[in-house]
């Protein structure tokens, strides 16, 4: 006869909350922490990070790293989906981002521009604020 499975109790004889894996994956992947996710599922955190190491056989910043990895992958791909459909906008943010493209802002000038240079002399030489140069101080 087959012994009936216990359930696994905590400390304080309660059974473990359920964990649904997909909707944690599904938080991951949109960029949320291990906090909100805790809160979005009204555990403590604890609990969360614990339950990954135990059921997932990782620790919790790893699993979520590569969560987060294929939330990002699945945007850039809708990104580039969208880029091909013509969407402008995301062509140039991609080629921005991707390809280094950049936006040249030149300034062509056209006509003579005239800079007036200034030579004082030496350090010597009487200067414009020093007064008329024919009245000597003694």
């Amino acid at each position: 006869m087959k012994k009936k499975e216990e359930v696994k109790k905590n400390p304080q004889n309660r059974p473990p909350i359920p964990i649904d894996w997909e909707v944690v994956d599904k938080f991951l992947e949109a960029d949320c922490s291990g906090t909100q996710v805790a809160g979005l599922l009204a555990i403590h955190p604890d609990t969360l990070y614990a339950r990954c190491a135990k059921e997932k056989g990782m620790p919790f910043s790893e699993y979520a790293n590569t969560k987060k990895a294929k939330g990002d992958g699945l945007i850039k791909e809708k990104q580039f989906a969208e880029a091909l459909k013509g969407d402008k906008s995301m062509l140039i943010w991609l080629g921005k981002q991707r390809l280094g493209q950049k936006e040249n802002h030149e300034l062509n000038v056209t006509g003579t521009v005239n800079i007036g240079v200034v030579n004082y002399g030496s350090s010597s030489d009487p200067k414009p604020w020093d007064g008329d140069p024919s009245e000597k101080k003694v």
